[in-house]
């Protein structure tokens, strides 16, 4: 009985030319959004290769000159979009795709696409996770309104009730045909993501790949389920199918455009992001607060500990004033020990604020789930902060070996010499490329349960009130 009840239900859809406009209308924004992020996406894969390429051979012929000129010059760490910014890009327009590896400073990402797009590039932007997320709840609502309200107003709901099974055939096959249109769209788009980002030219393994689409159909699917227990709690408590539809307009209204941006802007209020300049600011306030004496006993002990890493050997603080070194090295090389020090409590912070600002959204989802739903699709698809900061973390630790490698050349070479102390190729040789291997599922899935359980809950409340407020329905 219940197939039949969702046969005649799919049959009304197809036949409702007003379903089948947005229908399209969303099919043909998933397909615009797929064919602008593969195209997007192969692009940056493709120039994050090259570009990489390109800077070891810029940095190999970059000709004799100090080390300490070589730590200036830098080199450059590049992020290639994970596989699956095809279809959630998430974070990265907002946080920078290159982060230059140079003496003294921990430098944020650069190259924002979000900052360097043109008013028409933003057109572009449009996400296959952006069309489901907002689109969907509509869908789910111009199909879901009447199935109630219109059986009443038609007296048809009495004669699906009277073939003694009470409401619950008339709910079960409603609420399974609902979410049945809703769960289909986001599988096909998903799916469709899931090949394109295995067409990409990454070394992400395809099991990984397809984990995460698993995930993907997984959070769609109780996001399409909440809404649809959300349109039958509507439709069984409204006078008419009009009054429904008016009411759940508005329920979309607030739960998919209002209340996430409201939450946005509660989080920033509470935990505002620095801007640059406070940034610089406190990483000045941070460095005074933590300049040693170089008299002090900290300061001969840092510095034992650089000499002993330049000899490759644990040295005493005896044996410190017998050995040949260059001075102005070992203070090269304790700046940076220092300044590590500082911008690693810095980046703690910031980040500590971006997840901070994140709890303060999934705090306020009990009001909208479409809250959990952006942080668990942008996780999952490895585009939110944490799949940035596994980035920013490895390109740190490459600046350190890079850095450390040429300021220990100073600290053994330039010892005596009569002019300026240079190096050339084979001491760039020996510098390692920065070789980058994104973040694997677990983190992603470790990030995203809270998301996940939170999403989960939100479909048993929402199934529950709208069956107990179905049952108690009248039925003329």
């Amino acid at each position: 009985m219940i197939g039949t009840v969702i046969e005649k239900e799919l049959k009304e859809y197809r036949r409702d030319g007003r379903i089948m406009g947005i229908g399209f209308l969303i099919l043909l924004l998933i397909i615009i959004s797929l064919a602008t992020g593969w195209s997007v996406n192969s692009e940056q894969q493709i120039q994050a290769a090259f570009a990489q390429q390109a800077d070891q051979e810029v940095f190999l012929e970059q000709g004799e000159k100090n080390p300490h000129s070589a730590a200036h010059f830098g080199r450059m760490a590049y992020k290639s979009a994970p596989p699956l910014s095809v279809f959630d890009p998430g974070a990265l327009p907002y946080l920078g795709q290159i982060i230059w590896l140079e003496g003294h400073v921990q430098d944020p990402a650069m190259f924002r696409p979000a900052e360097d797009s043109l008013d028409l590039r933003r057109l572009a932007d449009l996400s296959v996770a952006g069309v489901l997320t907002f689109l969907l709840p509509l869908l789910i609502f111009l199909v879901g309104y009447g199935s109630f309200a219109a059986e009443r107003e038609r007296g048809t709901l009495r004669q699906i009730m009277s073939f003694g099974s009470g409401v619950s055939l008339p709910y079960i096959g409603k609420l399974s045909a609902i979410s049945f249109v809703g769960i289909s769209t986001a599988v096909v788009a998903i799916v469709v993501s899931l090949f394109l980002a295995i067409s990409m030219p990454d070394n992400t393994p395809v099991s990984d790949i397809l984990t995460r689409g698993i995930g993907l159909i997984l959070g769609y699917g109780l996001y399409v389920v909440i809404f649809a227990a959300i349109a039958l709690f509507v439709s069984s408590r409204s006078k008419n199918a009009t009054s429904a539809m008016l009411l759940l307009l508005s329920i979309w209204a607030l739960s998919v455009v209002v209340i996430p941006r409201l939450a946005a802007n509660i989080a920033e209020n509470m935990y505002p992001s620095p801007d640059g300049s406070a940034f610089w600011q406190n990483y000045s306030d941070e460095m005074a607060a933590s300049r040693l004496d170089p008299e002090s006993a900290e300061y001969k002990e840092v510095e034992r500990i650089v000499l002993s890493m330049a000899f490759d050997r644990e040295l005493t603080l005896e044996e410190i004033p017998t050995l040949e070194y260059n001075q102005r090295g070992v203070r090269l090389e304790v700046s940076e020990y220092m300044a590590a020090q500082a911008f690693g409590k810095l980046y703690t912070d910031l980040y500590n604020t971006y997840e901070n600002q994140k709890n303060v959204r999934r705090a306020l989802s009990f009001l909208s789930p479409t809250i959990l739903l952006q942080h668990f699709s942008s996780t999952i698809s490895g585009t939110d902060v944490t799949a940035h900061r596994h980035f920013a973390n490895a390109a740190e630790i490459q600046r350190q070996i890079i850095i450390k490698e040429l300021n220990e050349d100073l600290i053994r070479n330039d010892v005596g010499g009569s002019g300026p102390y240079v190096s050339g190729e084979e001491l760039w040789e020996t510098i390692p490329d920065f070789s980058y291997t994104p973040p694997s599922i677990s983190l992603s899935l470790t990030g995203a349960s809270w998301d996940f359980l939170l999403l989960l809950i939100w479909a048993v409340i929402a199934i529950s009130v709208s069956w107990n407020v179905a049952k108690k329905q009248k039925i003329m």
